[in-house]
């Protein structure tokens, strides 16, 4: 929204000034983020938009890198809010500050989720233009994006054998938009058996094509995996996937367990309490 806008140019122009700020108000202004970060991570994305607000008016309209950075989080709080008008918004100011490729992609993915397909590309492509020619995987996610699956096949090939683990995940999400699923299924699973895994999608996809293939035992270890990471935006989806196996494997008793944990974080599902009324006559 325009206000947002003007609010950041505010921020920058004084910044011009010159004024500093104390040493404390950064720290604080980091722990605020921090504390963001994590409500947005649990789902409390108010929460998080307070937590980035606070910070942002410590600044005491100023801006440097630290708040574009909190404003750019708090642009992804918006969006996961449902705020998506919004969230374009103010990733716009931030751009208006300071151009920036990651800033490109991240606005150019929401005008894509807005169903703007024209404005979406436009940031991909200025997003291109600010890229090194070495950053292969950010070449390769940006050409992913616009659906040049050939040149994004060849930087994320290339980002691959530098032993980018990244790059792996996204050559599977490449491979899997493709309709190749069977061989994005094995680059999921290299990524998974590499270190440090955080795409909890990389586990769904891989639990649901081994649940589809009645490799039930597989799938549990996938999805403990998977269920290991903790809160996430696809915990929902491992934790359904979980319940489904032991139901398949006819193991209801664990099922309607793991059911009544399950309801209890999200008892708004309407399927999974009808669910449940079927697994407490098993």
């Amino acid at each position: 929204m325009k206000h947002i806008r003007w609010m950041l140019a505010c921020l920058v122009l004084l910044c011009l000034t010159g004024c500093g700020k104390s040493e404390e108000t950064k720290e604080r202004q980091l722990a605020l983020r921090e504390q963001g970060m994590q409500q947005a991570l649990e789902g409390d994305y108010e929460g998080a938009l307070a937590s980035y607000e606070e910070a942002l008016r410590l600044a005491n309209y100023r801006a440097g890198a630290l708040e574009l950075d909190i404003a750019a989080y708090k642009a992804s709080a918006l969006y996961h809010a449902g705020e998506l008008p919004k969230a374009i918004d103010t990733f716009t100011a931030v751009l208006d500050l300071k151009e920036s490729a990651e800033i490109y992609m991240a606005r150019g993915m929401l005008y894509r989720e807005a169903e703007n397909a024209a404005a979406a590309n436009e940031d991909f492509k200025k997003a291109i233009e600010l890229t090194p020619k070495k950053d292969k995987l950010m070449l390769g996610r940006l050409s992913y994006y616009m659906q040049d699956y050939e040149n994004a096949k060849t930087y994320l090939e290339d980002a691959a054998k530098s032993g980018d683990p990244e790059a792996v995940y996204w050559e599977a999400e490449l491979y899997w938009q493709m309709g190749n699923t069977d061989y994005a299924i094995s680059m999921y699973q290299s990524y998974l058996e590499g270190k440090d895994p955080v795409h909890q999608e990389a586990y769904a996809k891989v639990a649901g094509w081994q649940i589809e293939n009645k490799e039930y035992d597989a799938a549990l270890s996938t999805l403990e995996g998977g269920i290991s990471k903790g809160e996430g935006a696809v915990l929902q989806e491992l934790l359904g996937y979980e319940i489904a196996v032991y139901e398949q494997k006819g193991d209801f008793e664990t099922a309607k367990l793991k059911m009544e944990s399950y309801l209890e974080q999200y008892p708004e599902d309407e399927k999974a309490q009808r669910e449940y009324l079927f697994l407490k006559t098993r």
